[in-house]
């Protein structure tokens, strides 16, 4: 559906999906038509730091496949729900992400680029500092945090805008819930699309989404996606018996341990509180 919207919206002369492994599925079977199938084989390392996790090899593809054509890249997650027309005459267009309302950086889940752009060739380069091994503390220091440190240093060679461009609302528990589990208006006038921010909520809400669930559930989502499902049957895209009796397993054991982690921490709140109490108390 995001790459519908794109499709719809943008009106893109020509839609390259790059992968290493073919997608499969239902929902794949209705995209691969409409793109353009680009097998690659993504690099390992770059300028000899290896690259241990998929998100930071997909995250030099992305610089490396823009600075040889230019173009939009957008994640597989983005829904789209306006062209970006009066974009496409800057060099590079990135947007702000903010949490809390402080800026975390600049996030590269969309990026608009000419070829060889000066301010990309400046992002690729500084992968020579490139030192994350995955889930760490600087799992986002070259995808979010070092372009927003180059835009500060080199302002005349990106166009920056605001969160509510691309990533309003972000992706804490609060504002998923604007998206997926409220009809509350969501000002959208300054949009040109939505991260959906998949990776927080594709168990709950995307893994196994058909149509008759964007047709009867009411939230932000599914009103936005209600249109593109426009012709397919409510069934299609139904996960097997054993699939959804294996997520329904995972959602109990999830539940589960939830339970037991907040049960985990009262308890610990009461030991310190007994602790406390139990201390012979000075008063001055």
């Amino acid at each position: 559906m995001c790459v519908k919207s794109a499709i719809e919206q943008i009106r893109p002369h020509n839609v390259l999906v790059h992968c290493e492994y073919e997608p499969t599925g239902p929902w794949w079977e209705l995209t691969r038509p409409l793109v353009t199938l680009n097998k690659i084989v993504a690099p390992c390392e770059i300028f000899g730091n290896p690259l241990r996790h998929v998100a930071h090899r997909a995250d030099v593809v992305r610089l490396e496949m823009l600075l040889r054509d230019g173009g939009i890249y957008l994640d597989a997650d983005v829904f789209v729900h306006r062209d970006f027309d009066d974009l496409l005459t800057h060099r590079t267009v990135l947007g702000q992400q903010r949490i809390d309302g402080a800026i975390v950086g600049l996030c590269n889940a969309v990026i608009l680029a000419e070829p060889e752009a000066p301010f990309l060739r400046r992002w690729h380069t500084a992968y020579r500092t490139f030192r994350s091994t995955g889930h760490d503390e600087f799992w986002d220091e070259h995808s979010v945090r070092l372009p927003y440190q180059l835009s500060q240093r080199f302002p005349g060679e990106v166009t920056v805008l605001p969160q509510s461009a691309f990533y309003w609302p972000t992706y804490d528990t609060h504002d998923l819930k604007r998206i997926f589990a409220s009809v509350e208006a969501l000002d959208l006038s300054e949009a040109y699309a939505n991260h959906l921010w998949e990776s927080q909520v594709w168990e709950q809400h995307l893994e196994h989404l058909i149509p008759k669930q964007v047709r009867e559930i009411d939230t932000n989502f599914h009103r936005w996606a209600r249109p593109l499902v426009n012709g397919l049957p409510d069934d299609y895209a139904m996960p097997s018996l054993g699939k959804r009796l294996r997520k329904k397993l995972r959602d109990t054991v999830n539940g589960t341990r939830a339970r037991l982690s907040l049960r985990t921490r009262l308890r610990d709140a009461g030991n310190r509180a007994r602790t406390w109490l139990s201390q012979p108390k000075t008063l001055s």
